[in-house]
């Protein structure tokens, strides 16, 4: 570990961390932002370099780096007191990018110094896993007979937990924890080196020099926080051992929690007995006093069993010096009681919304402007009223591409990502969550054959919600062979998954699959599946590899090229089963295409959603009005004529014929502007193109029908009558000025999506190196694969092999780097660079948490 945390930095290294530097967060003392330094990198990139590198050499950097400008922002409307600001440090950027790199590095040893107690900024725990266990902790307390009669939960607030940090305690810490020396002082001096200024009115004032605290903008903080936690959670770990407390078992079968920390919330759990409870305020005193945090009590709370007399109560609160009764607070950002109506327990999310969309000024914001905002605001002309519905919002939650505004289904997008937490247990199953769940509700059985559970928690009746999801993209995948059951789990590897079909033979329930493979060569046992299986099923079978190290059979996902549930395919193919739930058949042609071309065209966001308006039937002309018994005239206001649809108002009413006309765009009697709104559109966005009109012409389309309805709003709002000549100048005018804007614009981004050269530059010098490649053909298992080996500028080797048993292009890029790989290792070469065209597996073999 200390070996990789303290080696000098590459340029490419320093690189990647300004690259992950946000590119507009607000600037420290010297003004810089993130995308000042990715804009100028070429200009840049020598002195930060050195600069960079001077640092890990010497162990310190010019203290004037470490200047920290501080913001106080209001945490209520009218702050009175300096509680009731927050402050926020804004460093320089020239000092965060030491601290990525210090990050970086940390990140990934965190996994095994952090307890699994501790889910926040530790790859692969969630913020879930805390809330879902603190659920069923809660649960237990009212419903586990003898939960409710004896134990309690604590719910602590640490004041200023990040500025009253003792920077002696954690450099003592970091030490005793095995660090280097050499990188605990980096560390030291990271968090030593401070020096504040206020900023009022937006000038910096003071100098401030502090003694103790973590800065709560610098990217170090949150590592060197959770890793200053471990010492309280070693303290409570002792005590349990010893016997002087006792966690919170909700089962017999699953483990006992005592404690469950993110970042500074922290819920204890002990049984409600005065020496327990007095142990428990021991050890949070004894490591506030060492690392400076202090309780606030006023702001703590316990959550008495159900049972819990008030006797006992009363001494608990006496004894831990907490006064305040807990149960109907927050955890996390959700209730600590989930129970009764869910309607009433979750009316908070509501209101919230609802008091953040009202503080909106609706008529200000485009339906551009408005695409994330809920149903109710998204018809709004005020924050506060329904406004009128055009369509169900089960269309608008469509696919941009079927039609749809691709506006999130709010139930296929909760069961995806409730799927991703029963992915989770399947693929984690030893993790802390996957332990207590199992414990509690599946013991002897997979958490996908649940059925039913005595009293389960509402967390995991919302987990169990999505086993049908799951169920159809999940496959078992051979390792062995000895935890899948040949006729009854999903491992045949076809779309989606399924058993092995018989050929009308007994079959045995408790055959596996590891029976049909020979142990001693690892292959199939021909014979065996030549006996028991159909014929089509025996080539599928074959392609699969068994395990040569004994490994366990695992879990892939099928809608994904990696295997890895993602909530992005399982909402995709969640909103796919409710399609086919409601077996919707169109019985006239679509105009879906027309719909989803317009999300292609180069236009404001807001024109692009007037447009789709137009082909939805959602513009408030007079017809579309009287329609919904609105009390309107059905005629033009501009014309006269009877009936102003749609297509009426953008094509055929005199104003907008004589703008078309005086436009570039061809005009044809009969052919366009025709009776045909569909038509119409047809022709500007396909057929016009395909008879030869330039692109150019055509692209201005939008505008001229976007301001013919500007100008027929000015005259029925206003009165005010634009002539077609000014209609035209307008929309000309308006495209034009945009598309200068969006050259500017890009201009302006490129230096932040530059590619390095550096990389590119070393790819050249760089030996020994190999590059692979791979051929694949659909619905074949066969494929070939090549290698390129430089081991020198002058010595180089090339080799290729053919493949059978291949299901997919990754699979084959695999095979090849893994002969390759296996090649190199015969000559006797440890050390080699791959490189291959095949992003996904580039991708998923320098993952870090794959």
């Amino acid at each position: 570990m200390n070996t990789a945390l303290v080696k000098p930095p590459s340029d490419q290294e320093i690189k990647k961390a300004v690259d992950e530097i946000n590119l507009d967060k607000a600037p420290g003392p010297d003004g810089m932002t993130g995308l000042f330094y990715q804009l100028f990198w070429e200009v840049t990139a020598r002195e930060v370099i050195a600069m960079v590198k001077y640092f890990f050499l010497s162990n310190s950097f010019d203290p004037s780096m470490n200047q920290t400008n501080i913001c106080l922002i209001p945490k209520t409307e009218r702050p009175m007191e300096m509680t009731e600001f927050r402050p926020i440090s804004l460093c320089n950027v020239s000092y965060k990018i030491i601290s990525k790199i210090i990050c970086s590095r940390l990140k990934k040893f965190l996994p095994k110094l952090i307890s699994e107690t501790q889910s926040a900024f530790v790859a692969r725990r969630l913020i879930s896993d805390n809330i879902l266990l603190a659920q069923e902790a809660f649960h237990a307390l009212r419903t586990n007979p003898m939960c409710k009669a004896k134990y309690m939960a604590i719910k602590t607030d640490m004041s200023k937990t990040y500025d009253r940090v003792k920077w002696c305690f954690l450099e003592a810490l970091l030490l005793k924890m095995g660090f280097a020396d050499k990188w605990v002082s980096w560390i030291h001096w990271c968090v030593s080196s401070i020096s504040y200024q206020i900023l009022l009115n937006g000038e910096p004032k003071g100098n401030i020099q502090p003694s103790r605290g973590l800065r709560q903008g610098d990217p170090l903080s949150p590592f060197l926080f959770i890793l200053l936690t471990e010492a309280l959670i070693s303290q409570l770990r002792g005590a349990e051992e010893e016997g002087r407390l006792t966690g919170l078992k909700i089962a017999r079968a699953s483990p006992a929690i005592s404690h469950l920390l993110f970042a500074d919330d922290s819920l204890f759990f002990c049984k409600a007995d005065v020496q327990q409870a007095a142990e428990l305020i021991r050890i949070i005193n004894l490591y506030g006093r060492a690392s400076g945090q202090l309780l606030n009590p006023a702001k703590s709370s316990i959550s008495f069993g159900y049972k819990v007399g008030q006797e006992v109560k009363i001494a608990m609160k006496q004894t831990l010096g907490i006064t305040k009764e807990g149960g109907m607070g927050m955890y996390l950002g959700l209730p600590e009681k989930i129970c009764g109506s869910k309607r009433q327990v979750f009316a908070f999310i509501r209101d919230r919304l609802n008091d953040r969309i009202n503080s909106w000024s609706a008529k200000l914001l485009s339906k551009g402007g408005k695409e994330g905002a809920i149903a109710k605001f998204w018809w709004s002309t005020k924050g506060n009223n329904r406004g009128l519905h055009w369509i169900a919002w089960e269309k608008i939650c469509v696919p941009l591409e079927k039609g749809g505004l691709g506006f999130k289904d709010l139930l296929s997008f909760n069961l995806a990502l409730l799927a991703k937490q029963l992915w989770r247990l399947l693929h984690h199953p030893n993790s802390l969550l996957a332990c207590v769940l199992k414990g509690r509700y599946y013991r002897h059985i997979s958490p996908m054959e649940v059925k039913k559970s005595n009293s389960p928690s509402y967390g995991w009746r919302s987990i169990l919600a999505a086993q049908d999801l799951l169920r159809e993209g999940l496959r078992k995948t051979i390792g062995s062979g000895y935890n899948t059951r040949f006729w009854c789990d999903p491992w045949i590897p076809t779309i989606p998954a399924r058993p092995a079909i018989d050929i009308g033979v007994y079959r045995d329930r408790d055959l596996f699959v590891n029976q049909l493979i020979d142990q001693t060569s690892k292959q199939w046992r021909p014979e065996m599946l030549e006996a028991l299986i159909d014929p089509g099923d025996i080539t599928l079978i074959q392609n699969i590899r068994p395990s040569h190290s004994f490994r366990d059979d695992g879990y892939c996902w099928i809608h994904t090229k990696t295997g890895q549930y993602t909530v992005k395919s399982g909402y995709k193919l969640a909103t796919q089963m409710k399609e086919e739930k409601q077996d919707i058949t169109a019985h006239e042609p679509s105009i879906n295409p027309l719909k989803a071309m317009i999300w292609k065209l180069k236009a404001p966001k807001k024109i692009q959603h007037f447009l789709w308006q137009v082909l939805s039937g959602c513009i408030a002309t007079c017809s579309r009005l009287a329609d919904r018994h609105c009390g309107i005239d059905r005629s033009c206001p501009r014309c006269g004529h009877e009936d102003e649809s749609i297509n009426h108002l953008l094509f055929l009413c005199p104003p907008a014929l004589q703008t078309w006309a005086l436009s570039d765009i061809p005009t044809s009697p009969g052919i366009f502007p025709s009776e045909s709104l569909y038509g119409n559109f047809d022709y500007l966005l396909l057929r016009a193109k395909k008879n030869g009109t330039p692109e150019d012409i055509l692209a201005r389309f939008p505008w001229i029908a976007w301001f013919i309805w500007k100008a027929r709003n000015e005259k029925t709002f206003n009165g005010n009558q634009i002539i077609p000549p000014d209609t035209v100048l307008h929309a000309t005018r308006e495209e034009e000025n945009w598309r200068v804007a969006q050259v500017i614009e890009n201009k302006e981004g490129a230096g932040g999506t530059q590619p390095s050269n550096d990389r590119n530059e070393e790819d050249e010098s760089h030996f020994p190196r190999c590059q692979v490649d791979a051929s694949w053909v659909t619905n074949s298992t066969v494929s070939e694969g090549g290698f390129a080996m430089d081991l020198a500028p002058d010595t180089h080797l090339y080799g290729s092999i053919g493949m059978d048993q291949v299901l997919s292009p990754i699979h084959a890029e695999f095979t090849i780097l893994l002969h390759a790989m296996t090649y190199s290792l015969q000559l006797g070469v440890t050390s080699m660079s791959y490189q291959s065209d095949c992003l996904q597996l580039v991708k998923l073999i320098n993952d870090e948490e794959d």
